[in-house]
Protein backbone atom coordinates (compact mmCIF):
# COMPACT_ATOMS: atom_id res chain seq x y z
CA UNK A 1 0.00 0.00 0.00
CA UNK A 2 1.45 3.27 -0.88
CA UNK A 3 1.78 5.83 1.88
CA UNK A 4 -0.24 9.28 1.84
CA UNK A 5 2.92 11.06 1.52
CA UNK A 6 4.14 9.09 -1.69
CA UNK A 7 0.99 9.55 -3.07
CA UNK A 8 0.68 13.24 -2.59
CA UNK A 9 3.86 13.46 -4.51
CA UNK A 10 2.28 11.42 -7.12
CA UNK A 11 -0.42 13.50 -7.66
CA UNK A 12 1.67 16.58 -7.69
CA UNK A 13 3.45 14.69 -10.11
CA UNK A 14 1.19 13.87 -12.64
CA UNK A 15 -0.81 17.42 -12.13
CA UNK A 16 2.36 19.17 -13.10
CA UNK A 17 2.70 16.46 -16.37
CA UNK A 18 -1.30 17.41 -16.97
CA UNK A 19 -0.58 21.13 -16.82
CA UNK A 20 2.29 20.96 -19.40
CA UNK A 21 0.70 18.59 -21.39
CA UNK A 22 -2.32 21.70 -21.28
CA UNK A 23 0.56 23.87 -22.67
CA UNK A 24 1.26 21.32 -24.90
CA UNK A 25 4.61 20.45 -23.78
CA UNK A 26 3.81 16.63 -23.76
CA UNK A 27 1.26 14.74 -25.59
CA UNK A 28 -0.91 11.61 -24.23
CA UNK A 29 2.07 9.15 -24.06
CA UNK A 30 4.18 11.17 -22.04
CA UNK A 31 1.36 10.76 -19.38
CA UNK A 32 1.17 7.60 -20.16
CA UNK A 33 4.57 6.83 -19.43
CA UNK A 34 4.77 8.87 -16.00
CA UNK A 35 1.75 6.47 -15.11
CA UNK A 36 3.81 3.02 -16.05
CA UNK A 37 6.86 4.18 -14.72
CA UNK A 38 4.52 5.61 -11.35
CA UNK A 39 3.23 1.75 -11.21
CA UNK A 40 6.75 0.10 -11.53
CA UNK A 41 8.57 2.19 -9.11
CA UNK A 42 6.07 1.90 -6.51
CA UNK A 43 5.93 -1.66 -6.17
CA UNK A 44 5.76 -2.41 -2.73
CA UNK A 45 9.11 -3.77 -1.17
CA UNK A 46 9.05 -7.37 -0.22
CA UNK A 47 11.04 -7.54 3.34
CA UNK A 48 13.07 -10.55 4.19
CA UNK A 49 11.48 -12.83 6.37
CA UNK A 50 13.53 -15.62 6.79
CA UNK A 51 17.72 -15.12 6.41
CA UNK A 52 17.45 -11.24 8.09
CA UNK A 53 14.35 -10.26 9.07
CA UNK A 54 14.49 -6.70 11.31
CA UNK A 55 13.84 -7.75 14.49
CA UNK A 56 17.29 -10.15 13.99
CA UNK A 57 19.42 -7.15 13.19
CA UNK A 58 19.13 -5.00 16.65
CA UNK A 59 22.45 -3.93 17.53
CA UNK A 60 25.63 -5.05 16.73
CA UNK A 61 25.40 -9.08 16.55
CA UNK A 62 22.67 -11.23 15.02
CA UNK A 63 21.39 -13.65 17.94
CA UNK A 64 22.61 -16.74 15.76
CA UNK A 65 26.28 -15.47 16.12
CA UNK A 66 26.19 -15.34 19.73
CA UNK A 67 24.64 -18.57 20.20
CA UNK A 68 27.04 -20.30 18.40
CA UNK A 69 30.02 -18.29 19.37
CA UNK A 70 29.45 -18.96 23.05
CA UNK A 71 28.13 -22.82 22.43
CA UNK A 72 25.09 -22.48 24.25
CA UNK A 73 23.19 -25.26 22.96
CA UNK A 74 19.81 -25.93 22.27
CA UNK A 75 17.40 -24.63 25.19
CA UNK A 76 19.64 -21.89 26.54
CA UNK A 77 20.21 -20.90 23.31
CA UNK A 78 16.31 -20.72 22.16
CA UNK A 79 15.78 -18.79 25.59
CA UNK A 80 18.90 -16.66 24.78
CA UNK A 81 17.55 -15.96 21.24
CA UNK A 82 13.78 -15.28 22.33
CA UNK A 83 15.23 -12.68 25.35
CA UNK A 84 17.20 -10.71 22.54
CA UNK A 85 14.59 -10.00 20.77
CA UNK A 86 11.45 -9.90 22.33
CA UNK A 87 11.41 -6.24 22.36
CA UNK A 88 11.51 -6.06 18.65
CA UNK A 89 8.63 -8.50 18.44
CA UNK A 90 4.68 -7.60 18.20
CA UNK A 91 3.73 -9.88 21.17
CA UNK A 92 6.87 -9.31 23.56
CA UNK A 93 5.38 -11.33 26.57
CA UNK A 94 4.54 -14.25 24.02
CA UNK A 95 8.02 -14.31 23.39
CA UNK A 96 9.15 -14.13 27.23
CA UNK A 97 6.80 -16.95 28.04
CA UNK A 98 8.93 -19.19 25.39
CA UNK A 99 12.03 -18.24 26.79
CA UNK A 100 10.91 -18.98 30.16
CA UNK A 101 9.84 -22.31 29.15
CA UNK A 102 13.11 -23.19 27.11
CA UNK A 103 14.74 -21.94 30.62
CA UNK A 104 12.64 -24.31 32.51
CA UNK A 105 13.29 -27.28 30.45
CA UNK A 106 17.17 -26.33 30.61
CA UNK A 107 16.63 -26.56 34.38
CA UNK A 108 14.93 -30.08 34.09
CA UNK A 109 17.71 -31.91 32.00
CA UNK A 110 20.44 -30.19 34.15
CA UNK A 111 19.16 -31.52 36.98
CA UNK A 112 18.98 -34.73 35.46
CA UNK A 113 21.93 -34.81 34.60
CA UNK A 114 23.61 -33.73 37.88
CA UNK A 115 21.20 -35.95 40.22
Amino acid sequence: MTSPKVAAKTYERINRISSMQQLDLFDNSDLEGLARWESQRNTPVVKETVNHPDHYNQGKFEVIDVIEDWNLGFEAGNAVKYIARYKHKEKPVEDLKKARWYIDRLIQRVERENG
